[in-house]
């Protein structure tokens, strides 16, 4: 009955060794994804004050 019992926890750990490191890949490309939608953001909001420049919309640049 021991040896099953440690071969449970010996598997039981090998799984949250294995959940653990894909936790960690997921959250590497979560990470990476985030930074460019930070990216994308920053650039559609340059592109967008500058058309507000184009059409005169952007009063605080005009002051």
């Amino acid at each position: 009955m021991a040896d099953f019992n440690l071969a449970q926890l010996e598997h039981i750990s090998q799984l949250v060794i294995f959940q653990i490191n894909n936790v960690n890949k997921l959250m590497g490309k979560a990470w990476y994804e985030l930074e460019l939608a930070r990216s994308d953001l920053r650039e559609l909001i340059e592109i967008h004050e500058k058309w507000e420049e184009e059409k005169g919309l952007n009063q605080a640049h005009l002051k």
